[in-house]
Order: structure tokens, then C-alpha cells, then sequence
């Protein structure tokens, strides 16, 4: 009998060589789990559903990036599974609309569009003022289906640089946008 580790190595090579049937193995295994995460963070089973559906469909499309001696399967799939709530959460908040824990400064919700419109525009703008590289290597990294070393490639640099590049950018923009919310 092979050990459920094993067996999640074995999905896991297989999905990463392209082969649909461990994809088909994955969502038997691991849907529930993205499933559950999903709605406990959204307190929505369509949203819930829609989430579980673009993790898989993510998983196929970006299978070569899932390296097996950096994470487990189960650990790569909750990774995507967070990115896709938080697309969610964002998505209704530019929406205006509701989802259970999407808050801004950690006690209200969007009070309209326009709120959140002005978030996105203020991260947006902040973005922006970053060095051209920095910017360009930030926006690269916002690809989940980008490795660093993919991101290297593009844009002429070390894999060193390149998490260099989106650490420094990453505090930078933290730095701005704590002056902004002090401010207001």
C-alpha cells in the first residue's frame, strides 16, 4: 500500500509531465479541502464552487511551476486557493457587494464603489512611483504562473535580484501606503 505522501508525489509528478488523468486524481483528493477553505473564507458555496474550479483549472495551466522539492501538492493547491479568494474578495469589493470578511481597515466593509475603486487606484498609483525595473519585476511577480527564475529571465536579472527587487518593493509600497492611511 503506498503512503499518502508517496501517493501525493506521485499526482504530483504526474500533473507537472502534463498527464490529465492526476489531474482528474487531484481534484478527487484535494477539491474538499479548497472547497472548505473557500467557503469559510467566503461564506458563499457558488463563490466557494467558482473558487474550487479556478484553483484546478490554475493547477493545469500553471502545472510547471509546481516544484516538488520546494512544497507538497496539498500546500501549492491552498497557496493558489488563498490567491483566488483574494481575487474574489477584490472583485466584490471593486463591486461594491459583500463577501464575509472583506474589510478594508479591519472593521467595515466597502461602504460603496467608489471606496474601492479609490483603493485600487491608490495602490495603482503607488505602483507607479516605483523605479522602472523595481515596477516592472513587481508586476511580474504578481503572475502566479511566474517562477523568480522566469521572472529573471525577463527581465535580464538574477534570481537574487529579482527577490530582492520584490522585497524592497513590496516594504516600499507598504511604507507609502501606511503614510497615506495615517494621513487620512
Amino acid at each position: 500500500m503506498a503512503s499518502p505522501q508517496g501517493d501525493d508525489e506521485r499526482i504530483g509528478d504526474a500533473l507537472r509531465a502534463g498527464d490529465e488523468a492526476a489531474l482528474g486524481d487531484a481534484y478527487a483528493r484535494w477539491s474538499p479541502l479548497v472547497h472548505s477553505l473557500a467557503l469559510r473564507s467566503l461564506d458563499d458555496v457558488a463563490q466557494a464552487e467558482e473558487v474550487t474550479r479556478r484553483v484546478f483549472t490554475q493547477a493545469w495551466v500553471c502545472r510547471e511551476t509546481f516544484d516538488p522539492a520546494r512544497t507538497r501538492m496539498p500546500v501549492w493547491l491552498v497557496g493558489l486557493a488563498r490567491v483566488s479568494i483574494a481575487d474574489v474578495r477584490d472583485t466584490a469589493g471593486r463591486r461594491g457587494e459583500r463577501t464575509a470578511g472583506t474589510k478594508i481597515d479591519g472593521s467595515a466593509q466597502p461602504e460603496s464603489k467608489t471606496g474601492a475603486l479609490a483603493e485600487v487606484l491608490v495602490v495603482a498609483d503607488e505602483m507607479s512611483r516605483l523605479d522602472t525595473r523595481s515596477g516592472r519585476v513587481l508586476k511580474l511577480a504578481l503572475d502566479p504562473c511566474l517562477t523568480h527564475a522566469e521572472i529573471a529571465e525577463r527581465a535580464g536579472l538574477r534570481v537574487e535580484e529579482v527577490r530582492s527587487a520584490i522585497a524592497t518593493s513590496l516594504m516600499n509600497l507598504r511604507q507609502r501606503l501606511e503614510v497615506r492611511a495615517d494621513a487620512h
